[in-house]
């Protein structure tokens, strides 16, 4: 490159008189006005494109040195391998290929790139803010209701003290070490939320770099090496709130120091997730933190019934709180909103033997018959997500993104419930309890609690619900008996759901009701029963708002209730 010695001025690299005034991108020479038409004459494999001179700092202008061969600059891209290429890649390992322009396939994924960060710089960025504020809400809320408990604690303690100091003692500290505990882990997910947002900055700020004042070829190797970057971004899961509670006693200074109180500790849960994960409309945080105040009512109360056209319904699975799919006898599988009215209509091979809601709001169905289960993506697209070696019936996403699957007998004639990884991968199995003995003969519906344990719904000879831990350890078992006097048939349970304070609900057939029972297994009362108009429960699902969804099998009847308040 000719410069004067007087002047900072370019001068043409031919003459090395005149001032240069263009520049010839693919080589790099700087010309008069006279020369480039000399310049033009002469024949180069890339051809010539001549730009001024001042455009030259453009992104677009810039001459981008190929990373295999580094006396040659990228000059088109290979729309096979989706690269930019030099000629020389060309000729060596891309000749074969399709080859296109760099300026297309840059534009083209400018688009994507551009789409993408606008919605981390909206949706993400205000989703990661709330679930942060969602999270201190919740901190403050705990501090609060302690405060207030400890103070009532102290109350009754004054007409105890000379009998109960050392039962005061052991309280208040247990009250300080649930809140110490409860804070700790929220300060966990606090930390971890504030960790996305800035991963989330840096990532934000990458791709304006990548987008603004990068080389063409930067973005597109940075998309060959990280095509599917929202999709890898785990963002941190929502929790729910329970309060601690504190129950007075009555004065009874002969009796032990549950006279005094007994205090109950908060729980901390994670939300499911479905349409109310980032894709979906957002919504506000602070009902998660009312619901710790929920109890069971005296008497349900009816939202809404839908008559379907099926023949019979069988299962129900929400992904929100605001619509579920449906399915019954035969192919085909609804999605119905709160009053009723049909969103869409899934077309299937089969007739489903499960349905799940998985958290990227695809829809995730068990085809029994060919061993299968399908998964069908928000935009409608189906494929096979995994083959089973039995056949495949309940299913349901966990918390954390797994998928567990109820298998009846098949191939290997072992009943079992297996877990997977939402990409298909198995990940554990669940056949004998710790000591060895089968747990299931025909496992039919599954669901996971607040507390990660495992619900299981029997249909063996010998009807029951089967609650292991999130290790397979059999915690309980729930059949029935002791509502023997009370059931006018044989306990016969179907569907399983549970809510965001741990209950377990089951759907009972035979006797037209659905069970209320404790985390720990212990009956609490008939959610609903024939006396309020349901037969044949089969299928249940609850909301993100702790609705009851229930599917009559006879009648194809939807019923939707509301039981917590």
């Amino acid at each position: 490159m000719a410069r004067s010695q007087a002047q900072d001025i370019i001068r043409c690299q031919y003459c090395e008189d005149e001032p240069a005034v263009f520049l010839c991108v693919p080589c790099g020479d700087e010309l008069c006005p006279r020369c480039k038409v000399f310049h033009l004459k002469s024949k180069v494999p890339s051809g010539h494109n001549i730009i001024r001179l001042s455009e030259r700092l453009h992104p677009t202008n810039q001459v981008k040195i190929c990373e295999v061969h580094s006396s040659k600059a990228y000059e088109a891209c290979c729309e096979d391998c989706q690269i930019p290429v030099c000629i020389m890649c060309i000729q060596e390992v891309h000749g074969k290929h399709a080859i296109g322009k760099l300026q297309d396939l840059y534009e083209k994924q400018k688009a994507e790139t551009e789409d993408e960060l606008s919605k981390m710089k909206t949706q993400y960025k205000s989703e990661i803010i709330e679930r942060i504020k969602d999270f201190k809400n919740g901190e403050r809320e705990i501090k609060a209701s302690h405060k207030n408990i400890r103070e009532k604690m102290k109350k009754q303690a004054q007409e105890f003290i000379d009998h109960i100091s050392v039962i005061l003692k052991e309280a208040l500290d247990e009250s300080s070490k649930d809140e110490i505990e409860k804070l700790m882990e929220i300060s966990q997910y606090t930390a971890e939320a504030e960790r996305f947002e800035q991963n989330l900055d840096q990532l934000i700020e990458k791709f304006e770099s990548l987008t603004e004042s990068s080389h063409p070829a930067d973005l597109i190797l940075y998309r060959k090496q990280y095509p599917d970057t929202l999709k890898r971004l785990q963002f941190p899961e929502k929790i729910n709130f329970t309060m601690p509670s504190f129950t007075i006693g009555q004065i009874n200074k002969s009796q032990n120091k549950h006279q005094f109180g007994k205090f109950t500790s908060g729980h901390i849960s994670h939300l499911k997730l479905g349409d109310d994960s980032l894709q979906a409309k957002h919504t506000s945080g602070s009902a998660s933190v009312k619901s710790s105040t929920k109890k069971v009512p005296g008497r349900p109360v009816k939202i809404s019934e839908t008559k379907t056209q099926k023949r019979a319904l069988y299962h129900v699975s929400c992904g929100n709180d605001r619509s579920a799919y449906i399915s019954g006898e035969g192919a085909g599988i609804l999605l119905i909103d709160k009053s009723g009215t049909q969103l869409d209509n899934i077309s299937t091979d089969g007739e489903p033997y499960g349905l799940a809601v998985m958290q990227d709001r695809s829809l995730i169905y068990s085809d029994y018959g060919n061993y299968v289960i399908y998964r069908q993506s928000f935009n409608k697209e189906k494929t096979k997500l995994l083959y089973t070696v039995s056949g495949p019936s309940g299913l349901c996403c966990t918390r954390s993104g797994d998928i567990l699957v109820c298998m009846s007998m098949g191939l290997f004639n072992a009943a079992k419930v297996v877990k997977y990884s939402s990409s298909g991968s198995k990940i554990q199995e669940f056949k004998t309890d710790q000591n060895g003995r089968r747990l299931f003969s025909d496992p039919r519906f599954v669901c996971e609690n607040v507390n990660d344990d495992i619900c299981v719904s029997e249909l063996s000879r010998n009807k029951k619900v089967v609650v292991l831990n999130k290790s397979g350890n059999l915690r309980f078992t729930y059949d029935g008996n002791v509502l023997a006097m009370t059931l006018k048939d044989r306990f016969s349970p179907f569907g399983v759901a549970t809510d965001s304070l741990g209950h377990i609900l089951i759907a009972d057939n035979d006797n037209n009701a659905v069970h209320l029972i404790s985390r720990d297994g212990d009956f609490l009362s008939f959610i609903v029963t024939e006396n309020d108009g349901i037969s044949r429960p089969r299928g249940i699902s609850v909301d993100t708002s702790d609705n009851l969804w229930l599917v009559e099998e006879k009648n194809a009847c939807v019923k939707v209730y509301q039981y917590l308040s």
